[in-house]
């Protein structure tokens, strides 16, 4: 028997329709049309930008809860990421290139102000890091660099 206080299961159901996949919580969906693309004018997010956004958007809505929980001003908060893949050309399927392509590092700039310092802003950031469910799965590839902006 499971024990429900220490688990939390939720279910998603995916379904294909023409060259989408829709992807469904309880209450919406979103459609995916492509797991990565190499086309800087393509409009669309793939399964990599949500990834990505995923990541970027836990750790930032997490700072602001974490503020608001500690009654600390934090403002002006942004935020770039650098992807890097590793042996991209294996997803083009360029002959030659037989090594499977992985995610070898996403590096996450985060700019905020914060009348923190020292120790305590050490603190503060540790927090939030320490409550990101999906940076924590993942924190081996994933680099977050918090920068103050005065």
């Amino acid at each position: 028997m499971t024990d429900d206080i220490n688990f939390f299961n939720k279910n998603y159901r995916a379904v294909v329709r023409d060259d989408l996949v829709k992807i469904y919580n309880e209450k919406s969906s979103i459609a995916v049309d492509s797991p990565i693309s190499f086309d800087s004018e393509k409009e669309e997010f793939t399964s990599i930008d949500y990834l990505i956004s995923a990541i970027t958007s836990e750790i930032i809505l997490t700072m602001k809860r974490q503020a608001e929980k500690h009654q600390q001003v934090l403002q002006d908060i942004e935020a770039k990421v650098n992807l890097t893949i590793k042996n991209p050309m294996y997803l083009l399927n360029v002959i030659g290139f037989d090594e499977k392509a992985l995610i070898d590092e996403i590096n996450i700039d985060i700019y905020f102000f914060s009348f923190l310092e020292g120790d305590d802003l050490c603190e503060f950031l540790q927090e939030v890091l320490d409550k990101t469910l999906i940076y924590n799965t993942f924190k081996d590839k994933i680099k977050v660099n918090f920068k103050i902006v005065l």
